[in-house]
């Protein structure tokens, strides 16, 4: 390219170079006119070396003696400007000012990594191949070579830099500690070539830089990040708000907010609240489920500085057993040290936040708490107001789901909505909207069962009857006597129920979960203790603590069927494994006694828990083996209706004879009416007897005459 050719080419790119302030595309487009000149200086810098002359039309192809020899006279040195090029250093010194003039994409990316000019030349460098390919053929026409249309460190160094010294400087702008590379505005990557030498690295802009600047995706996308909106003021508890007002002066600044207790939308409420404090967007981050932000953490801190977003972190864990796993919690909580804006943390308490984010940065607590009546029928009839609604279903939902806060009263309606077709829901929708959204997840831990019993199922003694019908009545009424009537001041953590539910097997403890479940309109979940005791240490206390976490706010009622394996017992410590099993104990005692919700406990034997446990439980109820009148009631029960009975099925005798609960009295007359479908007839005695017979081998028990008197004959032989 001719000297004049180049001067013309010069001139007119920046004729119409005017200092106005412009946004979008045409601010990238003007800045990028300080590359045009960088590169054209370069060129013609290139050119009037002597090496390149001698080539001819073959340079870019092939590397002279000649060449070499300058290369290696001149230290490897970009040879000075001839005077020459004069008029394209003056345009190089005028585009400074296009370079650090504030505002626009470009001046939000300077201020939010503290970047300085040299940072964005480097940056406008390596984004101008991106946005056209005619900067790529100018890469490799300065790199000598047509496989390397693209910026190098070491191309990047020579285009700004004539001295060793100045070049070596610069060159530390593109190690891993500085801002472009620690935040992965730009990345590093060997050449197709596989040159390992650093100089000869690639240098690109991440793609996520790229849709920032051209797409303007200002959030990021991606499984494990949900953008929270921040339009509409949440419900939040008076006293959450006072507590968010006493942390105003802190919350602005790098400081760690712990969201401990209530729902999942209670935290949600108070995270919204303080996005709106700040005038900040919110992203959720799930720490399950973000895999490459645990791989590469500066991503997150790149888009959420980018953004100027707060991050709400979700599924924290206080223990982490896996030491790759440990390491990259680690990794995580040391990058979102160095925001200089708040950190939210969803549902983890100060000591495994601390543990997680280290001892540099302030960590604060925000508890939730439940609001009054008056607040939460003030918050639901605002929403049904605002939609035109009618406000007749606000009393009872506000004084049913009271644990509904935050983000979640506008989403159950949205349900409701939905559901409806997109008209006014009725009321048996809002009611399973509400359910619905206020059911916790367990994620594998708890199983739900859909109550199907009520209390006209049950056969008990009178006495268990009236135990049961009071806890009903005191989960019913406690919201008005607590909150109401002020009892919460007498007796803070008194709020839900624990009740130890003791019988025999097949008394009725599970059964009557459930009709308490049904009976109040609950959620009922049943513990999976197969998934929640694990072997590694911590782990046990992990899963519980994830439980109960979840269960907070008493519109569930958890079920621990068989709970020995959990609340048994301590003993003397004789090995390590009973200092961690004492430890488990403990664990849950503390636990419990803090835990606002319904947790009933079924066990065989009262003796089998611990002592420490039964001060806690609000209600202590014991199940009985059944009378032989209740025995009765409950063979005409398990027989349906429909059942064909012989003339011979003598129930009268089978409940006198035979001391069965009634799981078993069930099982024996199932096991009755296959035998007799199978046969083609009506159920006779002989299938009773034997089924009897079969449960109790079932159970360890005996099989003899002295038990079945006249009808041992059909058994004798089982």
């Amino acid at each position: 390219m001719t000297k004049l050719k180049s001067d013309a080419i010069a001139k007119a790119i920046y004729s119409s170079f005017s200092e106005g302030v412009v946004t979008g595309f045409e601010e990238l487009a003007e800045r990028l006119r300080r590359v045009d000149v960088i590169i054209a200086l370069a060129i013609r810098k290139q050119q009037s070396r002597r090496a390149t002359q001698s080539k001819g039309n073959y340079w870019g192809t092939l590397v002279t003696d000649q060449e070499v020899i300058e290369l290696l006279q001149n230290h490897g040195e970009v040879d000075l400007a001839t005077p020459d090029s004069a008029t394209t250093e003056q345009q190089l010194a005028t585009t400074l000012a296009l370079r650090d003039r504030a505002g626009g994409r470009i001046g939000s990316l300077r201020k939010a990594f503290d970047l300085d000019g040299d940072d964005i030349d480097l940056l406008l460098l390596a984004l101008a191949p991106e946005i056209s390919a005619g900067y790529g053929r100018m890469f490799a026409y300065l790199n000598d070579s047509l496989n390397q249309a693209f910026l190098t460190v070491d191309l990047a160094t020579r285009v700004l830099r004539s001295q060793r010294e100045q070049r070596m400087a610069l060159q530390t702008r593109l190690m891993p500690s500085s801002p472009l590379i620690r935040y992965r505005l730009l990345l590093l990557h060997p050449t197709p070539e596989n040159v390992e030498a650093y100089a000869g690295k690639r240098v690109y802009p991440s793609p996520r830089l790229l849709r920032w600047l051209l797409d303007d995706e200002v959030l990021p996308v991606g499984v494990g990040l949900q953008p929270i909106q921040t339009g509409s003021e949440p419900f939040i508890p008076t006293s959450v708000n006072d507590r968010l007002d006493a942390l105003s002066d802190a919350l602005p600044g790098a400081v760690t907010a712990c969201l401990i207790g209530g729902t999942r939308g209670a935290r949600e409420g108070a995270a919204v609240r303080i996005a709106r404090l700040l005038g900040r967007r919110l992203l959720q981050i799930d720490l399950d489920h973000a895999k490459p932000i645990m791989d590469n953490p500066y991503d997150l801190i790149r888009d959420l500085r980018l953004s100027g977003a707060i991050p709400l972190l979700t599924n924290v864990s206080d223990t982490q057993e896996d030491p790759g796993q440990r390491t990259r919690f680690l990794a995580l909580g040391k990058a979102l040290e160095t925001l200089p804006h708040p950190v939210l943390v969803s549902g983890s308490t100060q000591s495994g936040v601390r543990a997680f984010l280290g001892a540099t940065r302030p960590v604060v607590s925000i508890r939730m708490q439940r609001g009054s009546k008056e607040e939460r029928l003030d918050a639901w009839n605002r929403e049904f107001i605002n939609r035109g609604w009618n406000t007749t279903q606000a009393p009872e939902l506000a004084e049913r789901f009271y644990a509904l806060t935050g983000t979640t009263i506008p989403e159950v309606l949205d349900r409701a909505e939905a559901e409806s077709g997109g008209q006014e829901p009725a009321p048996t929708e809002l009611w399973a909207a509400a359910r619905e959204r206020s059911r916790p997840v367990f994620r594998g831990l708890a199983t739900q069962i859909i109550p199907t019993y009520s209390f006209s199922d049950l056969i008990l003694n009178e006495r268990t009857m009236k135990q049961l019908r009071h806890l009903v009545t005191y989960l019913a009424e406690q919201e008005a006597v607590f909150h109401e009537w002020g009892m919460s001041k007498v007796r803070p953590r008194g709020f839900g129920i624990k009740a130890l539910f003791t019988g025999s097997p097949g008394t009725g403890k599970t059964m009557a979960a459930e009709v308490i479940a049904g009976s109040l309109g609950l959620d009922l979940f049943r513990v999976d203790l197969s998934s929640v005791i694990s072997r590694w240490v911590g782990e046990t206390e992990k899963n519980l603590r994830e439980i109960f976490d979840a269960a907070e706010g008493g519109n569930s009622v958890l079920l621990f069927d068989e709970a020995d394996a959990l609340f048994g017992n301590r003993g003397e410590v004789k090995q390590a494994q009973d200092r961690f099993a004492n430890q488990e104990v403990s664990f849950l005692l503390q636990r419990l006694e803090t835990f606002e919700g319904c947790a009933v406990l079924t066990s065989n034997l009262q003796e089998n828990i611990d002592e420490a446990f039964l001060r806690r439980f609000g209600a202590v109820v014991e199940f009985p083996m059944p009378s032989p009148e209740q025995r009765e009631l409950l063979w005409q029960r398990a027989f349906a209706d429909s059942v064909p009975r012989g003339t011979d099925l003598d129930i009268p005798y089978l409940a006198n004879q035979f001391s069965l609960a009634g799981g078993s009295i069930v099982n024996a007359a199932l096991n009755a009416a296959i035998g007799a479908s199978n046969d083609g007839e009506a159920v006779h005695m002989r299938h009773a007897i034997i089924s009897i017979a079969r449960e109790l081998l079932k159970m360890g028990r005996q099989v003899n005459r002295g038990r079945f008197g006249e009808y041992y004959d059909l058994v004798a032989d089982l």
